[in-house]
């Protein structure tokens, strides 16, 4: 009888298991994108933390030093872009604005003027320009809106934001114990297929850094040869604007490329707007559809396509933390079948 009762007890544990982890993961879905995003960066942090660790002796230590290094850099980039695009925004939104309600020296006259140029009919010609007039009034409206709605977003995303600091302390810190104790769950039996998965793992999350921040770097090298040769003013800090803005989902260097350009044409210079919209597309689509999955292949066996589509894919479905979500996951899938289809075939052959 205790035979049969500690049988069935052995027998409830794995789909305890199971209703324990389905629930856990009902409880984390709202924060799981930025606890793996703060486990993949995480991954990059400990690198660092092991260059560091020889000097400090102290594991808790070295790791804090290691995000310190990883994110300072990154800190500056950033305050040093936003900062000088704001006042560059503010200058350019501010003449649009005033332009738009009739109260600046501009007054129109530029758009005016490059309409008139085309030589259209008189009624199509000032429909083109009520139209236009419209058009800057809607944009600062959705600017405004947008600017308001990003505020009352502050709670949400400082919460967000938390979570992935904590989650990547903890992941760098403790990464050797969490991946031993997923060791000794897996059964010895499948530890072969594992251990390829894992190095399968690794390798991808290397491409990942490699795909995003090369290609990024490319981009924003190619963006500044095109400002400066167009003559635009601050073209260093437009390349860098550029480079940063590839890791925006679907937009990308789009938000970049599209302002400028349209600006340009609307103050008249038509040919330069069109030649920075033309050549920037040729830039973006050669970066991010060439480029990008040709570097991160070198560093993984997995195939272009499956990184192409985690890298646009998951930045739609995640936002930027899909950029590095979406391949990883991608990656191991294919890695995972084709593990398990070399397993097929020896197991055939033999």
């Amino acid at each position: 009888m205790s035979y049969n009762l500690k049988k069935i007890a052995i027998s409830t544990i794995i789909p305890l298991i199971i209703i324990l982890t389905l629930l856990s993961l009902g409880i984390l879905i709202p924060i799981l994108t930025m606890v793996i995003f703060g486990a993949i960066l995480a991954y990059y942090i400990r690198f660092i933390s092991r260059k560091i660790k020889p000097y400090v002796k102290n594991n808790t230590l070295s790791v804090f030093l290691g995000i310190i290094v990883f994110t300072i850099p990154i800190v500056l980039l950033l305050y040093f872009t936003l900062t000088q695009f704001v006042l560059i925004a503010e200058s350019s939104f501010g003449s649009l604005q005033q332009a738009a309600t009739g109260n600046s020296t501009m007054n129109m006259t530029v758009i005016n003027q490059a309409v008139n140029n085309l030589n259209l009919p008189s009624n199509l010609t000032q429909s083109i320009i009520t139209a236009v007039q419209s058009g800057i009034k809607e944009f600062i409206s959705f600017v405004a809106s947008s600017v308001v709605a990003m505020i009352s977003s502050i709670p949400s995303f400082a919460a967000q934001m938390l979570i992935l600091i904590f989650s990547v302390f903890y992941f760098a810190r403790d990464g050797d114990k969490v991946i031993q104790f997923i060791t000794d769950v897996i059964p010895v039996k499948d530890n072969d297929f594992y251990h390829e998965l894992f190095d399968s793992a690794e390798d991808v999350l290397k491409s990942i850094i490699v795909g995003n921040a090369i290609p990024a770097v490319i981009l924003g090298v190619l963006s500044g040869i095109l400002y400066y040769f167009l003559g635009y003013p601050y073209a260093l800090l437009l390349a860098i604007i550029s480079g940063i803005a590839m890791f925006i989902p679907i937009i990308g260097p789009w938000i970049v490329y599209g302002a400028i350009g349209i600006i340009s044409i609307l103050l008249g210079n038509t040919t330069q707007g069109i030649l920075v919209i033309i050549f920037g597309w040729i830039i973006e689509t050669t970066t991010d559809f060439y480029i990008r999955p040709k570097i991160a292949v070198q560093y993984s066996e997995i195939h272009p396509l499956v990184f192409l589509l985690g890298f646009i894919y998951g930045a739609v479905t995640m936002g930027i933390p899909g950029l590095f979500i979406g391949p990883l996951i991608l990656g191991i899938t294919y890695a995972a079948y084709k593990i398990y289809r070399k397993e097929k075939i020896k197991t055939k052959k033999s």
